[in-house]
């Protein structure tokens, strides 16, 4: 099963966040995520969207909860965050 995760992030800065986000490479390939796209909002620096690969759910969700709880993963750029398992319909 082809799974994907897309995920929007609430930041206070996009540029901050995107550094942040690359240098938790690690413990999303740990989680079985890989990062397929990133967005930036057109009309704001406060919204980033990614779109991660799934290779293995229960690891992917422990990463969302590691994550939502460890706001040094993201240097304190996340003011909140909204993440959803999708597949090709």
């Amino acid at each position: 099963m082809n799974m994907q995760m897309i995920c929007h992030f609430n930041v206070t800065d996009f540029d901050n966040w995107q550094t942040a986000f690359t240098a938790d490479d690690e413990a999303r390939r740990d989680a079985g995520l890989g990062v397929l796209q990133i967005w930036r909002d057109a009309d704001s620096t406060t919204h980033a969207f990614v779109l991660l690969s799934v290779n293995d759910r229960p690891r992917a969700e422990q990463w969302i909860t590691r994550s939502n709880a460890l706001t040094s993963d993201d240097n304190s750029t996340v003011t909140h965050a909204s993440h959803f398992f999708i597949q090709t319909a």
